[in-house]
């Protein structure tokens, strides 16, 4: 099975905290991305070189309610709103998802199709939102077709 890292989330209360941590962080300005309906959330982007991203991703104020508990610990940010923005979570990228979450821990959650734009991908999402072992175990993904990061402007930031 192949795998490479695919993308590290920056969370926040607001896309605009979570952008500021990853732009002044990284010292580049991130991209707009788009909006995620079943999770409530909306996101930006930042090239980490080919293959691989940085996404600041927080609660859509205007996306109404999510299916379930918001991916990557998001909900915690609608309990406490002063919770500062912070690496989150990350994700793998796998060639089979399938197989890929045969072997992993519990906790990691079914594998769920996601659409935004014209992409489409999916990825694995606990039940309670939070990746295991406190965020340390990765998402896995898997793309159907065309990534985000293969269509970034490059920034010169890397991995």
């Amino acid at each position: 099975m192949q795998t490479a890292i695919d993308h590290l989330v920056v969370a926040g209360a607001t896309l605009d905290a979570a952008t500021a941590r990853v732009e002044k962080s990284l010292g580049v300005r991130t991209v707009a991305g788009g909006c995620h309906g079943p999770m409530a959330t909306h996101n930006r982007l930042l090239s980490l070189g080919p293959g691989a991203y940085v996404e600041a991703l927080a609660p859509d104020p205007d996306g109404g309610t999510p299916e379930g508990a918001r991916w990557f610990g998001l909900d915690r940010y609608a309990d406490d709103p002063g919770t500062p923005p912070r690496l989150a979570a990350w994700a793998l990228r796998v060639d089979d998802l399938d197989a890929a979450c045969a072997e992993a821990p519990d906790g990691i959650g079914a594998p769920r199709v996601m659409t935004r734009g014209a992409y489409r991908w999916r990825i694995t999402i606990p039940e309670d939102g939070r990746q295991p072992f406190d965020g340390l175990f990765p998402a896995l993904i898997a793309w159907e077709g065309a990534d985000p990061a293969r269509s970034l402007p490059d920034t010169g930031a890397r991995l």
